[in-house]
């Protein structure tokens, strides 16, 4: 059984106006680590690191993955990629081989029902649900594993990008890759699609734009996997 932790829960009320908190960083680019700093372990490891759930990381589930797990998650990289477009696309393959997993583990492998024309609603304290500070954290922590396992040949792991501020309609933040060569960023998120499907890829620049972002510049929006996900994004 995984040991879950309460932390400070998110007000509903405050959910609901926010949508997802995000983050007060600087910089030209829209990153910032403050929740990474907040919820993520420096060092996971496949043995022992930590799932959040439940919004805003309020509740932290300490997760094993057997070898063969962990092989599974690493599948869709062994085979390395033979350009960076690609190696992305594996990376979400991953990602999402990882939450069906993982989701088994910790009851976060249900029906993610917040997302509604690509708004999160509030859950109203069900552990079992993410928001996209839950998605970004995970994403990232397991994107790091997988990077420091010798398996990206194209991409290292950013900070975590956000975009508007929670009186906004659509405040967001997301996992983000940087390309090794020329530094291109681009949002791995998968708080747009339900547990187990790739999350959606695209550049940080369009991710953090005008939203819905066109359909056009999401790299796998193409996949059957989710087509009424994608189809929002195009409205």
């Amino acid at each position: 059984m995984p040991i879950v932790r309460p932390l400070t829960l998110l007000a509903p009320l405050a959910l609901a106006l926010a949508g997802c908190m995000t983050s007060s960083g600087g910089g030209d680019a829209p990153l910032s680590s403050e929740y990474l700093g907040r919820y993520a372990e420096t060092s996971p490891t496949p043995a022992s690191f930590i799932e959040c759930h439940g919004f805003g990381c309020a509740e932290r589930s300490r997760v094993s993955l057997s070898a063969a797990e962990w092989a599974k998650v690493k599948a869709p990289l062994v085979s390395p990629a033979h350009d960076a477009r690609t190696e992305r696309a594996r990376i979400a393959r991953a990602v999402a081989v990882m939450q069906g997993i993982v989701g088994v583990k910790t009851g976060t492998g249900v029906h993610q029902w917040t997302h509604k024309d690509m708004m999160i609603l509030p859950n109203l304290g069900d552990p079992t649900q993410r928001d996209c500070i839950d998605e970004a954290v995970n994403t990232w922590t397991t994107m790091t594993m997988l990077d420091r396992a010798g398996l990206f040949r194209f991409h290292s792991v950013a900070e975590l990008g956000y975009a508007g501020l929670p009186a906004d309609t659509n405040p967001r933040n997301t996992a983000v890759l940087r390309e090794k060569s020329g530094g291109a960023l681009y949002a791995v998120d998968a708080s747009l699609v339900d547990g187990g499907e790739p999350p959606l890829v695209m550049p940080l620049t369009v991710w953090a734009g005008d939203w819905p972002p066109p359909l056009s510049a999401i790299e796998n929006a193409g996949r059957p996997a989710a087509p009424k996900r994608t189809a929002a994004l195009a409205r």
